[in-house]
């Protein structure tokens, strides 16, 4: 349940930020980014058990995260394409970098936290 909410609730904030800056077009591209987002938060928040996959879910969201101020810090609004997609996808490699050190220590807690409830 809370995944749905997450979901749900990120991509529709991600509809109204898409929709502010690219119309309809925008908003239906900023709702899916935002659900991703949001897909993503709320495996990791519902995650209890050490996986690997939490590690996954950190970097991809932190990625897609790192896509968008990659595009807001990098990238002026008179930008060419060229510039967008440079600052888009330094955004998104730095993003999944620190998502992937993040997923690391949190997978670190996860394995801690199970370890010592199982002696």
């Amino acid at each position: 349940m809370r995944r749905i909410l997450w979901t749900v609730g990120v991509g529709l904030v991600g509809f109204y930020i898409g929709g502010m800056g690219g119309g309809l077009a925008g908003a239906v591209v900023g709702f899916v980014w935002g659900a991703s987002i949001g897909y993503g938060f709320g495996s990791i928040v519902t995650n209890k058990q050490a996986t690997k996959r939490v590690v996954v879910y950190w970097g991809l969201t932190l990625a897609l995260i790192g896509t968008f101020f990659g595009l807001v810090v990098g990238a002026p609004p008179e930008a060419s394409l060229a510039k967008v997609t440079v600052g888009g996808a330094i955004g998104a490699v730095a993003g999944a970098l620190l998502g992937l050190l993040a997923g690391t220590m949190h997978l670190r807690r996860l394995g801690r936290r199970t370890s010592q409830s199982s002696m």
